[in-house]
């Protein structure tokens, strides 16, 4: 059976929940086994606690964060090389145009055919520049052909919302671990 690792983010911005987290709550799946990690909204130490799973052992790890401003589930194509945000993270961090990793370029691509997931998901070339870009960005570094983000767009606090997300993530695993 196929081993997936699933991150969530916790709460930020004096927000209640996070629609990452609450979505991750109701992902299912009798295909593949599925591990579920909370990870806090600090820049890199977020990253630094997947690292805690031993990514090695996952044929396919996704991270999921929350675009509120967003109306449509979305995966990213690439992440930037950059950490700039005008709030702080969760430990009080404010990144102004902060390069992450000076080795590398601008932009990190997802070496994954995306296409195939659009009967689920639209495809975006920006995943910001707060946490979710920068654990975007490491993860990529990573393993660019087996690893994916995903954001959740606003859900209004619906349990049917959350679970249609959570359904529409189970379909992208399918496709994403057939194509395999």
């Amino acid at each position: 059976m196929k081993k997936i690792l699933i991150s969530a983010f916790t709460p930020f911005n004096n927000k209640e929940n996070n629609y990452s987290q609450e979505v991750l709550g109701y992902i299912e799946s009798q295909k593949y086994h599925i591990d579920k990690v909370i990870v806090d909204v600090i820049y890199d130490k977020c990253f630094e606690a997947l690292l805690k799973n031993n990514l090695d052992n996952y044929d396919f790890i996704i991270a999921l964060g929350e675009a509120r401003m967003r109306n449509v589930l979305t995966v990213e194509r690439q992440a930037k090389n950059i950490s700039s945000c005008s709030l702080p993270d969760n430990s009080g961090v404010l990144k102004t145009d902060e390069v992450i990793d000076a080795a590398l370029p601008d932009v990190l691509v997802s070496g994954i055919d995306l296409v195939p997931l659009t009967e689920y998901a639209d495809i975006s070339d920006d995943a910001g520049k707060f946490v979710c870009n920068n654990m975007y960005f490491h993860l990529l570094k990573y393993d660019s052909n087996r690893t994916l983000f995903i954001h959740i767009p606003e859900c209004e606090n619906s349990t049917d919302n959350y679970r249609l997300y959570a359904d529409k993530i189970a379909a992208i695993l399918d496709i994403l671990l057939f194509e395999k």
